[in-house]
């Protein structure tokens, strides 16, 4: 159980003041931020920065690491443990029983945000890590890039690079399906009946693809899945008495939609498998809009006075540069929103992840010596 300090946010259920979480080998329960979280951390080489799993609706971050008794090779921590990065993967509270002890139905952007920089702050600050960490947004965690930032950046510590994994832009209205989420009795958002088979489907064709089990179904949706907060939900719906209600602007606003200055360096991960056809075909469009209004406002539209005197010769090289800038930060890699599933998978974003980091850099440096 958690101690006093989470007693006094929430009141913790009768029947559960007697039972112990079922918790994984090195996970933790912690809180940050007034609520409670799952934690796991790897340690890694102290030169390289933290490597952050922020997880997506109604998933516990334990998809990226898998159950006891898995093949770990089968997982995406066990190759960044590999390559030597330090990993720290999130959960915020949802509905499963063998880890949180209560609903939280108006957690929301801000307060995901402000919990996950806690807690991200909390390991670099314990470790000795640099300050920039590197963040993958998988699914639903890909509306946290620009909060996030903010969060960190009043706490001493920034995003070195943040990548979308399949994962929901601050575009509005790109997943009409999610519309439909209905209230469990809890508050939180019901994903029986919404999108759970969906992604049991998902995890099927990885199982299939990588030979063997990865991950039983039964077990990911029993120790791996639950309700969760709809104000998180790229749906702009928020808890209000009982229902879900729409509060676009509010949405937006959280997620700063239009902020595009504000927003982290960023790249993409995405697929082409059409079990996640929204995904595979608008992904490098939408993030597309991000990439390039992020590294526009950041390194360029801020400097009018360079942008004023670029010579003609450089601003055909600056416009080749941006025009090119989006699709040298995505990549495409094999598999199905649960890509990062399996050996092969697992291996490959690690890969990927390695790639779009140079890519970053280079691209950053491009621009800024055609700026100089």
């Amino acid at each position: 159980m958690l101690g006093a300090a989470l007693t006094a946010t929430w009141r913790v259920p009768v029947e559960a003041q007697t039972r112990r979480p079922m918790l994984y080998p090195r996970e933790e329960l912690t809180e940050a931020a007034g609520y409670p979280a799952l934690v796991r951390f790897d340690p890694g080489r102290a030169e390289l920065p933290l490597v952050v799993f922020i997880t997506g609706g109604g998933v516990l971050g334990r998809v990226a690491y898998g159950p006891p008794g898995g093949r770990t090779d089968d997982f995406l921590c066990h190759w960044l443990h590999e390559e030597g990065f330090p990993s720290l993967v999130l959960s915020y509270p949802i509905d499963n029983s063998g880890v949180f002890d209560a609903a939280f139905p108006l957690f929301s952007m801000t307060n995901w945000a402000e919990q996950s920089a806690e807690i991200i702050a909390r390991y670099v600050d314990r470790n000795g890590l640099p300050a920039n960490v590197v963040v993958l947004g998988w699914s639903m965690a890909g509306r946290i890039a620009e909060p996030l930032h903010a969060a960190l950046q009043r706490k001493g510590k920034g995003i070195e690079l943040f990548v979308a994994m399949a994962g929901a832009s601050a575009l509005p209205n790109t997943l009409p399906g999610l519309d439909h989420l209905t209230p469990a009795p809890s508050g939180l958002a019901a994903i029986k009946g919404a999108y759970v088979d969906w992604l049991l489907h998902c995890l099927a064709d990885q199982n299939a693809a990588a030979g063997h089990s990865v991950l039983d179904a039964a077990r990911f949706t029993g120790e791996m899945t639950g309700d969760f907060p709809v104000g998180l939900a790229a749906s702009a719906m928020r808890y209000r008495n009982g229902d879900f209600v729409r509060d676009s602007a509010g949405d937006a606003l959280e997620i700063g939609t239009a902020q595009y200055r504000a927003f982290p360096p960023l790249a993409l991960m995405t697929h082409a498998s059409a079990i996640d056809a929204r995904h595979a075909l608008t992904d490098r469009s939408t993030w597309g809009v991000y990439i390039t209004q992020q590294l526009c406002e950041t390194l360029i539209f801020s400097r009018p006075d360079k942008l004023a005197a670029l010579p003609s010769a450089k601003w055909v090289k600056l416009d080749e540069h941006i025009s090119h800038a989006a699709q040298r930060l995505s990549a495409t890699l094999p598999g199905n929103h649960m890509f990062f599933l399996g050996e092969k998978g697992a291996r490959k974003t690690v890969q990927a992840l390695k790639l779009l980091r140079q890519t970053a850099t280079d691209v950053a440096g491009e621009i800024s010596r055609l700026m100089a």
